[in-house]
């Protein structure tokens, strides 16, 4: 089943939802593990590598999953949550979107404006942003605290959907995680 059913999220939403998760939690812990290593030593500026590499695949994902989800009807939550409950979801899920448009691009720029090449895998991309190096550091701690934000906000989805599955004992959880079921 591709698309939503009125019951579960269709394969191409489960898909994005959980390579997008897997990258965000790849680049997150790539950026705390690359401090354990001496600076300019080859393994730190491996994982930097990564990093960037899946900093971009967020962007890369996060593009065609907003498209995907403008385009299909989200399935309903049984018993249904409150209106509060639902408000607070579309405001942390859109956050979260719009953070992995977000984070990369200012990721992006604090090296470009330091005068760093960005390769995809070893594919050089188009200078985006003009050489700046006051700049670069300031875009650098915006690209940093941006990325806490996702990793608390990342625990609070987290959070709130084991809550919903123990807690309080709805599909919210099954609906992305679970057998997928037919209207």
């Amino acid at each position: 089943m591709l698309f939503n059913s009125r019951h579960s999220y269709g394969s191409v939403a489960r898909a994005f939802h959980w390579l997008s998760a897997l990258a965000v939690i790849i680049v997150l812990s790539l950026a705390q593990i690359k401090d354990f290593f001496p600076r300019q030593s080859e393994a730190r500026v491996e994982l930097w590598l990564w990093h960037i590499n899946f900093g971009i695949i967020i962007f890369l994902l996060v593009l065609p999953r907003i498209v995907w989800r403008l385009g299909n009807k989200l399935p309903a939550i049984t018993p249904p949550p409150s209106a509060l409950d639902m408000l607070l979801a579309h405001i942390i899920h859109w956050t979260l979107y719009a953070l992995m448009v977000i984070t990369p691009v200012f990721g992006l720029w604090s090296l470009q404006a330091g005068d760093a090449t960005v390769h995809l895998f070893s594919l050089p991309l188009p200078q985006l942003f003009g050489v700046d190096d006051a700049l670069s550091h300031d875009i650098k701690e915006i690209h940093e605290t941006l990325g806490n934000v996702v990793l608390w906000l990342m625990l609070a989805h987290i959070a709130a959907a084991l809550w919903h599955h123990y807690r309080i004992k709805d599909d919210t959880l099954t609906r992305m995680g679970g057998q997928q079921k037919p209207d």
